[in-house]
């Protein structure tokens, strides 16, 4: 999937940025480089539901070759 920011300004001129197609922490990179080019500060912070997916995955996968290591010892 191509990255992407996706940027809305509100009509009270609040500043909303999401990450599109980063599935890790790599979107925290552009904090920094977001505030500098808008003049502006971050005032809240979440992660995208396609962030926490992809962690909940990531964990998983770690997870299963342990477990598999334990049922084989158990034997």
């Amino acid at each position: 999937m191509e990255k992407k920011i996706r940027l809305e300004i509100t009509a009270t001129g609040e500043i909303r940025a999401k990450t599109i197609g980063m599935n890790d922490e790599e979107c925290l990179d552009y904090v920094e480089i977001l505030e500098s080019l808008l003049d502006a500060e971050t005032v809240d912070s979440k992660y995208t539901e396609e962030f926490l997916l992809a962690q909940q995955l990531q964990y998983q996968e770690e997870q299963t070759p342990v477990e598999q290591q334990m049922e084989v010892k158990g034997d």
